[in-house]
């Protein structure tokens, strides 16, 4: 199944504008989702740092990591979020995603 690109849409809160800064400076974001073909999938973005503090904290407290609908972005801005969405749906990748 493929989908075009145009047929998609990232949602993000709507005063999303609000606190973007603060979840850039975080690094970690799991309210987005992304609808295609009628289908929603929640993800959830980091940027690599902020990624990587994540799995050595679960490492101390388990033997596995584990995300599902993970996406790591250059850093948690609406833009590269968009671009993200954007290449999961042009790449094929969305099929790989878990759908709510």
């Amino acid at each position: 199944m493929e989908f075009a690109v145009s047929s998609f849409s990232l949602e993000l809160p709507t005063d999303f504008e609000d606190y973007e800064w603060i979840l850039e400076s975080k690094g970690w974001f799991s309210e987005a989702r992304i609808v295609v073909a009628e289908r929603r999938y929640q993800i959830n973005f980091y940027d690599l740092a902020r990624h990587t503090q994540a799995i050595e904290g679960e490492f101390e407290r388990g033997p596995i990591f584990f995300e599902p609908n993970l996406v790591i972005a250059p850093s948690v801005t609406r833009a590269h979020m968009e671009r993200a969405a954007e290449e999961l749906v042009q790449s094929g990748q969305i099929l790989s995603l878990v759908a709510e």
